[in-house]
């Protein structure tokens, strides 16, 4: 598969060590083919491995599902061993200096890649997963798998039940790999035995449908992803976007009522062959699913098994409709390009729409033409932000961080479609309200851009985890220099001439005092959770006020 793809110019010249450097360097571009479903030329562009690559062989990051790919691999010549205490910490050493930038501690290799690695660790919502993949048939042992559990706690902050999963690991033994190889990303078919509850068929093409255990599909996804949607129209967009994090949290929250809440899952095959297991009864019903296709709920599935990990007991409770279309296979091309196509292209409703409803957004619309701006507000309006135009999104993040209450520039940080949750109640309603003229939310835009320009500026003269608090703390800035300008931001007066050398001024000053408590008082938080944790951010703020 990657014999001619990989960079060898400074593997060893002695041959059995210069096989062994190949073997290593193609299991990990391996790894990141079948976990990432990309090609082995491309996937051979990714790997690092070579001296001072700092523990990390293999490098991707997918901007599609804002996942990055971390790997290291060993190649065990007599298929024996796993990693040890050493592999392990060096490892998890090397993803730290990673997500604080500290490329001046690695080789060439992962320089070059220093645009999408600061791509990665800047992404509000990314997600990054620990790659070991190794080709002994043993476990890690339990003092290096305790020392890997550890570092993911201390990234995760477990400890705390709002914090999202920002780090996740996989290991991979000899026994994946061979299930891997075996399989390939288009390879043997993907035949499932399904268990279906309050069942119902159709004919031509024969399709059954029904109820589905939300674990069942659980499986699926971490056995055969990302294989299983690779027909879909789009892959699996990560666990942190609009949709998908409202997804997770109706399965822990509710998950006796996700089947009335949820879409549900479309799946194509070549053949449904029913089993007697359960007789004709349509309260259940057994079936053999063969070559299956996920072509349409890619994101609930995906979804469905991020919850599974976070609380298996949950998603257990849960049922997720889901229906399964034989198209056969002289027609299977035909037939099932039209079903994907067809059950991608119907109309989507996200929070955003059910915003539009609000009579106040129409108001401030109207109040802002007269001023002569245009405010965009609906779906399709377009995304122009100029002297005289500006948007919702913008709007919302310039409001909550000119809010009083932290908790609202900390939930637009951590996902901003949750401030549009609930028309009728608080946090919106306290953002938009007949309180706030079209005047005064005009000028908290104009005031945020005179902010993310002044982080813009300063962020060319950081770097590493300097860097990092401009990054992911550029909502938090944002809310403290607010709160010292809330004269300028209440729309009763046209703001000063010298805006932005006053907004310049704070928010310099206020960068110095972050960094300054933030790293006394946690001084080996990941930037990218402190800026999520209300928490903590409440300290920091605290402490700030105090000097």
């Amino acid at each position: 598969m990657f014999d001619g793809l990989l960079d060898l110019a400074d593997a060893p010249p002695n041959p059995d060590e210069r096989e062994k450097c190949f073997r290593t360097r193609a299991l990990a571009a391996f790894a990141v083919a079948q976990l990432a479903g990309i090609t082995p030329p491309d996937a051979a562009t990714t790997v690092t491995d070579g001296s001072e690559d700092n523990g990390v062989d293999a490098l991707h990051y997918d901007l599609a599902t804002k996942t990055m790919y971390v790997v290291q691999s060993k190649w065990h010549g007599d298929g024996n061993g796993s990693f040890d205490r050493a592999d392990v910490l060096k490892f998890t050493k090397g993803f730290d200096d990673l997500a604080n930038l500290n490329f001046e501690r690695f080789n060439a290799k992962i320089r070059s890649k220093e645009p999408i690695i600061k791509a990665a660790f800047a992404a509000d919502q990314a997600n990054y997963v620990l790659v070991a993949i190794h080709t002994g048939a043993q476990d890690l042992a339990l003092q290096p798998k305790r020392d890997l559990e550890d570092f993911l706690n201390e990234c995760n902050e477990t400890a705390d039940p709002d914090a999202y999963v920002l780090l996740k690991a996989k290991i991979l033994k000899q026994s994946d790999v061979h299930g891997l190889v075996e399989r390939g990303t288009q390879g043997t078919p993907i035949d499932v035995e399904v268990a279906l509850f309050e069942w119902g068929e159709a004919r031509d093409p024969f399709a059954v449908y029904g109820q589905v255990a939300a674990s069942d599909v659980a499986m699926w996804w971490k056995h055969y992803y990302p294989q299983i949607v690779s027909q879909n129209i789009r892959m699996f967009l990560g666990t942190d976007t609009d949709v998908n994090a409202g997804v997770q949290s109706t399965l822990i929250s509710e998950p006796e009522h996700f089947w009335h809440f949820n879409n549900g899952i479309t799946v194509i095959c070549r053949e449904i062959r029913p089993k007697m297991l359960g007789g004709r009864s349509k309260d259940s019903g057994y079936f053999t699913c063969c070559d299956i296709r996920i072509v349409n709920g890619a994101q609930t599935a995906g979804s469905i098994a991020a919850a599974h990990d976070r609380n298996r007991d949950a998603v257990e409770r849960a049922r997720v409709h889901v229906r399964f279309i034989a198209v056969g296979t002289e027609t299977s091309d035909t037939l099932g390009n039209a079903i994907t196509k067809a059950t991608n292209t119907q109309n989507r409703i996200n929070r955003q729409d059910f915003v539009a409803l609000d009579p106040e957004q129409e108001r401030l619309r109207t109040e802002l033409s007269i001023e002569g701006v245009i405010y965009n507000y609906k779906s399709g309006e377009g995304i122009i932000r100029d002297s005289k135009t500006c948007d919702i999104d913008e709007a919302t993040v310039a409001l909550a961080c000119a809010s009083y209450e932290l908790s609202h520039s900390t939930q637009a940080k951590r996902e901003i479609g949750k401030l549009w949750e609930d028309t009728a109640k608080a946090p919106y309603k306290a953002l938009f309200n007949g309180s706030v003229s079209g005047v005064r939310m005009w000028h908290c835009i104009l005031i945020m851009r005179e902010i993310d320009k002044a982080l813009q500026e300063k962020l060319k003269t950081v770097s590493g985890r300097d860097a990092g608090f401009l990054i992911h703390g550029n909502r938090y800035i944002g809310h403290v220099v607010f709160q010292r300008l809330a004269s300028l931001a209440n729309g009763s007066d046209p703001l000063p001439a010298d805006l932005e050398t006053t907004v310049h001024m704070h928010v310099d000053r206020v960068y110095d005092q972050l960094t300054t408590k933030a790293n006394t008082l946690y001084p080996q938080a990941y930037l990218a959770q402190l800026f999520k944790n209300q928490k903590k951010l409440t300290e920091i703020t605290n402490a700030i006020t105090l000097e």
